[in-house]
């Protein structure tokens, strides 16, 4: 499939005062991408980057505590949910070298989600939405952002061992999913904020590695349902894969020990490298 004609904002900024512009940034990466999928340019690459920078936004409207508007952002990334998983079906059937009937079957699936949701002015609707809800509002008289930092990590340890807890009791799909979602927002929460240490590098990469595996059963579900009505040859394989993701997402939950560990810790979260990083939050104020 075409990449897109255009550069991606993917850089982690610096906090402080240049978190708006940096919003801003992604903002307007968004509005671009959706300019191109009005106009019929939505490949898998457009959608994929408007699901991923509207995670982004999310993940930096609930770290500045603005959780109406996050809430907005992730059901903006909703709204692509199935098209985006269709395509992802069809790159998977392409590499595993499925028959062109089936392919071209999947091909049917994605225009007609496409004509879905042109019909329901869905880009419209996502273009509004970013517009008007993705940057934190931020003002002199609130909360200092450096103790929202605080306070958010401390949650998200709670959270996230309780997750745990359930995913290790059951690995059910859901939850898995659920767990996934968390790790998801406290790994482009820690990219957005300072430093580089090499304990918040080989954080990132460890929870990148445990999303991937998740993300791979999450996938392979919904292509397991949909591989139903293709080449049984094709079920075939689907279903071999299916396993195997399977078993791969359910040992995750028992090794994420570590990352309530350097939660608990602070380290993860701290900018040691950049003395004063994260003391320079005490400039920003949320509303």
């Amino acid at each position: 499939m075409r990449k897109p004609r255009f550069s991606i904002h993917t850089a982690p900024p610096t906090f402080g005062q240049d978190i708006v512009q940096a919003a801003a940034a992604y903002q307007a990466t968004v509005l671009r991408l959706i300019r191109h999928a009005m106009a019929g340019d939505g490949t898998a690459d457009t959608i994929h980057s408007i699901r991923t920078h509207c995670r982004r936004l999310q993940a930096l409207l609930e770290l500045c505590d603005n959780r109406d508007r996050a809430a907005v952002m992730a059901q903006t990334v909703s709204r692509l949910s199935r098209l985006r998983a269709l395509q992802v079906f069809r790159q998977y059937l392409m590499k595993i070298e499925a028959p062109e009937s089936d392919i071209t079957a999947v091909d049917a699936w994605i225009v007609e989600r496409e004509h879905k949701l042109t019909r329901a002015q869905t880009y419209r609707k996502i273009e509004q939405a970013v517009w008007k809800q993705a940057l934190p509002m931020i003002t002199p008289p609130g909360l200092s952002l450096k103790h929202r930092v605080e306070i958010l990590r401390h949650e998200h340890e709670r959270v996230l061992s309780r997750l745990i807890e359930k995913a290790s009791e059951k690995p059910r799909r859901k939850r898995l999913h659920t767990l996934r979602l968390a790790l998801k927002t406290i790994r482009y929460q820690t990219e957005w904020l300072p430093g580089q240490t090499a304990t918040k590098q080989d954080g990132l990469k460890g929870i990148k590695r445990v999303q991937a595996l998740l993300g791979r059963y999450e996938e392979m579900a919904d292509f397991r349902r949909w591989g139903k009505r293709l080449n049984l040859t094709v079920q075939a394989r689907i279903e071999r894969d299916w396993k195997r993701a399977r078993r791969r997402a359910r040992r995750v939950p028992g090794e994420l020990t570590w990352l309530l560990d350097v939660l608990a810790s602070g380290q993860l979260w701290s900018g040691g490298d950049r003395k004063g990083a994260l003391l320079r939050l005490d400039g920003v104020r949320l509303l």
